[in-house]
Protein backbone atom coordinates (compact mmCIF):
# COMPACT_ATOMS: atom_id res chain seq x y z
CA UNK A 1 0.00 0.00 0.00
CA UNK A 2 1.91 3.11 -1.57
CA UNK A 3 0.87 6.38 -2.44
CA UNK A 4 1.12 7.38 -5.66
CA UNK A 5 2.13 11.09 -4.87
CA UNK A 6 5.43 12.38 -4.36
CA UNK A 7 5.15 12.44 -0.93
CA UNK A 8 5.80 9.73 1.81
CA UNK A 9 2.91 8.68 4.06
CA UNK A 10 1.79 10.64 7.16
CA UNK A 11 2.94 8.81 9.95
CA UNK A 12 2.50 11.13 12.48
CA UNK A 13 -0.10 10.95 15.10
CA UNK A 14 -2.20 13.54 16.72
CA UNK A 15 -3.87 13.38 20.47
CA UNK A 16 -7.53 13.01 19.91
CA UNK A 17 -8.14 14.01 23.96
CA UNK A 18 -6.19 15.49 26.71
CA UNK A 19 -6.68 15.45 30.51
CA UNK A 20 -7.22 18.17 32.49
CA UNK A 21 -4.80 17.80 34.22
CA UNK A 22 -2.60 18.47 31.43
CA UNK A 23 -3.98 21.38 30.43
CA UNK A 24 -3.62 23.08 33.86
CA UNK A 25 0.18 22.48 33.62
CA UNK A 26 0.56 23.55 30.30
CA UNK A 27 1.51 19.92 28.94
CA UNK A 28 4.76 20.43 31.51
CA UNK A 29 4.37 17.35 33.99
CA UNK A 30 6.63 15.23 33.79
CA UNK A 31 4.45 12.26 33.95
CA UNK A 32 3.44 10.33 30.79
CA UNK A 33 0.01 10.00 30.13
CA UNK A 34 -1.77 6.97 30.52
CA UNK A 35 -2.68 5.13 27.52
CA UNK A 36 -6.20 5.50 28.21
CA UNK A 37 -6.14 9.57 28.12
CA UNK A 38 -4.17 9.72 25.09
CA UNK A 39 -5.29 7.97 21.62
CA UNK A 40 -3.76 8.24 18.83
CA UNK A 41 -4.99 8.72 15.69
CA UNK A 42 -3.31 7.67 11.88
CA UNK A 43 -4.70 9.79 9.09
CA UNK A 44 -4.68 8.27 5.54
CA UNK A 45 -3.34 10.79 2.84
CA UNK A 46 -5.58 8.99 0.14
CA UNK A 47 -8.91 10.29 1.94
CA UNK A 48 -10.08 11.50 5.09
CA UNK A 49 -10.74 8.45 6.95
CA UNK A 50 -8.64 7.81 10.08
CA UNK A 51 -7.86 5.23 12.21
CA UNK A 52 -6.22 4.67 15.78
CA UNK A 53 -3.15 1.98 14.99
CA UNK A 54 -0.80 2.36 12.12
CA UNK A 55 -1.80 -1.36 11.27
CA UNK A 56 -5.79 -0.43 10.02
CA UNK A 57 -4.26 2.37 8.66
CA UNK A 58 -2.12 -0.08 6.27
CA UNK A 59 -5.06 -2.25 5.91
CA UNK A 60 -7.27 0.56 4.44
CA UNK A 61 -4.64 2.02 2.34
CA UNK A 62 -4.88 -1.41 0.35
CA UNK A 63 -8.38 -0.41 -0.77
CA UNK A 64 -6.83 2.77 -2.57
CA UNK A 65 -5.21 0.12 -5.22
CA UNK A 66 -7.13 -2.25 -7.16
CA UNK A 67 -5.58 -6.01 -6.26
CA UNK A 68 -4.35 -7.65 -8.99
CA UNK A 69 -2.35 -11.19 -9.41
CA UNK A 70 1.26 -9.66 -10.19
CA UNK A 71 2.94 -6.33 -8.45
CA UNK A 72 4.29 -5.87 -11.65
CA UNK A 73 1.12 -4.66 -13.26
CA UNK A 74 0.70 -1.90 -10.83
CA UNK A 75 2.32 1.57 -12.28
CA UNK A 76 5.90 1.32 -11.60
CA UNK A 77 5.80 4.39 -8.69
CA UNK A 78 3.25 2.36 -7.11
CA UNK A 79 4.73 -1.22 -6.89
CA UNK A 80 8.34 0.10 -7.05
CA UNK A 81 8.22 2.84 -4.76
CA UNK A 82 9.08 1.84 -0.82
CA UNK A 83 6.31 3.47 1.85
CA UNK A 84 8.82 4.25 4.08
CA UNK A 85 11.93 6.83 3.84
CA UNK A 86 14.63 7.31 6.42
CA UNK A 87 15.16 11.18 7.19
CA UNK A 88 18.80 10.21 8.02
CA UNK A 89 19.60 8.74 4.79
CA UNK A 90 18.47 7.86 1.48
CA UNK A 91 17.48 4.43 2.64
CA UNK A 92 13.78 3.16 2.19
CA UNK A 93 11.73 0.54 3.72
CA UNK A 94 8.44 -1.13 2.60
CA UNK A 95 7.46 -1.88 6.63
CA UNK A 96 7.22 0.58 9.32
CA UNK A 97 9.10 -2.02 11.92
CA UNK A 98 12.18 -2.50 9.29
CA UNK A 99 12.37 1.71 9.58
CA UNK A 100 12.25 1.87 13.10
CA UNK A 101 15.05 -0.67 13.07
CA UNK A 102 17.28 0.90 10.98
CA UNK A 103 16.84 4.48 12.46
CA UNK A 104 18.37 3.00 15.39
CA UNK A 105 21.58 2.68 13.93
CA UNK A 106 21.46 5.99 13.38
CA UNK A 107 20.47 7.16 16.62
CA UNK A 108 22.64 4.44 18.95
CA UNK A 109 20.21 4.79 21.99
CA UNK A 110 22.07 2.49 23.95
CA UNK A 111 24.88 4.04 25.80
CA UNK A 112 27.87 2.09 27.53
CA UNK A 113 27.81 3.81 30.98
CA UNK A 114 31.60 2.97 31.61
CA UNK A 115 33.17 4.35 28.23
CA UNK A 116 30.18 6.09 26.81
CA UNK A 117 30.39 3.67 23.77
CA UNK A 118 26.82 3.51 21.69
CA UNK A 119 25.04 1.00 20.07
CA UNK A 120 21.74 0.33 18.05
CA UNK A 121 20.76 -2.55 19.72
CA UNK A 122 20.42 -3.46 23.67
CA UNK A 123 21.83 -6.98 23.29
CA UNK A 124 24.83 -4.91 21.55
CA UNK A 125 25.50 -2.90 24.67
CA UNK A 126 25.54 -6.00 26.71
CA UNK A 127 27.75 -8.24 24.97
CA UNK A 128 29.66 -4.99 25.05
CA UNK A 129 29.58 -4.26 28.75
CA UNK A 130 30.90 -7.72 28.89
CA UNK A 131 34.71 -6.60 27.70
CA UNK A 132 34.66 -4.17 30.95
CA UNK A 133 33.26 -6.47 33.25
CA UNK A 134 35.54 -9.64 32.21
CA UNK A 135 31.81 -11.81 32.37
CA UNK A 136 32.15 -14.98 30.35
CA UNK A 137 28.40 -16.51 30.79
CA UNK A 138 29.00 -18.92 27.84
CA UNK A 139 30.26 -22.06 28.81
CA UNK A 140 31.40 -25.26 26.52
CA UNK A 141 29.72 -28.10 28.65
CA UNK A 142 32.74 -30.36 26.45
CA UNK A 143 35.73 -28.45 27.95
CA UNK A 144 34.90 -25.73 30.35
CA UNK A 145 36.35 -22.85 28.32
CA UNK A 146 33.57 -19.72 28.64
CA UNK A 147 32.97 -16.83 26.18
CA UNK A 148 31.41 -13.27 26.37
CA UNK A 149 28.65 -14.06 23.58
CA UNK A 150 26.77 -16.95 22.76
CA UNK A 151 27.80 -17.06 18.89
CA UNK A 152 31.80 -17.64 19.97
CA UNK A 153 30.56 -20.41 21.87
CA UNK A 154 28.88 -21.93 18.86
CA UNK A 155 32.45 -21.29 17.11
CA UNK A 156 34.46 -22.88 19.61
CA UNK A 157 31.60 -26.10 20.15
CA UNK A 158 32.48 -26.90 16.25
CA UNK A 159 36.20 -27.78 17.26
CA UNK A 160 34.61 -30.62 19.30
CA UNK A 161 32.81 -32.13 16.23
CA UNK A 162 34.12 -35.30 14.46
CA UNK A 163 33.41 -33.38 10.88
CA UNK A 164 35.87 -31.23 9.40
CA UNK A 165 34.33 -29.73 6.83
CA UNK A 166 36.94 -27.10 5.64
CA UNK A 167 40.31 -28.83 4.08
CA UNK A 168 43.91 -27.27 3.08
CA UNK A 169 44.68 -27.52 -0.33
CA UNK A 170 47.81 -28.26 -0.09
CA UNK A 171 48.56 -30.49 2.92
CA UNK A 172 45.24 -31.80 3.76
CA UNK A 173 44.95 -31.05 6.67
CA UNK A 174 40.99 -30.42 7.86
CA UNK A 175 39.48 -27.26 10.38
CA UNK A 176 36.40 -27.45 11.66
CA UNK A 177 35.66 -23.53 11.10
CA UNK A 178 36.86 -21.38 7.98
CA UNK A 179 38.51 -19.23 9.93
CA UNK A 180 40.59 -21.72 11.00
CA UNK A 181 41.87 -22.81 7.49
CA UNK A 182 42.54 -19.15 6.91
CA UNK A 183 44.78 -18.68 9.56
CA UNK A 184 46.48 -21.65 9.18
CA UNK A 185 46.87 -20.98 5.31
CA UNK A 186 48.39 -17.51 6.61
CA UNK A 187 50.58 -19.04 8.90
CA UNK A 188 52.84 -20.02 5.63
CA UNK A 189 53.58 -23.44 7.19
CA UNK A 190 52.49 -25.12 3.43
CA UNK A 191 54.01 -24.87 0.31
Amino acid sequence: PVSPSSSPLDLSSSPSSSSSEEEEDGGRSSDPPSPDIIQHVYHCLHCSNSYGSLSALSHHQLSHFPQTPRASSLPAEVSARPAFHCKHCPKEYTSLGALKMHIRSHTLPCVCPTCGKAFSRPWLLRGHIRTHTGERPFACQLCNRAFADRSNLRAHLQTHSEVKKYQCGSCARTFSRMSLLHKHNASGCCP
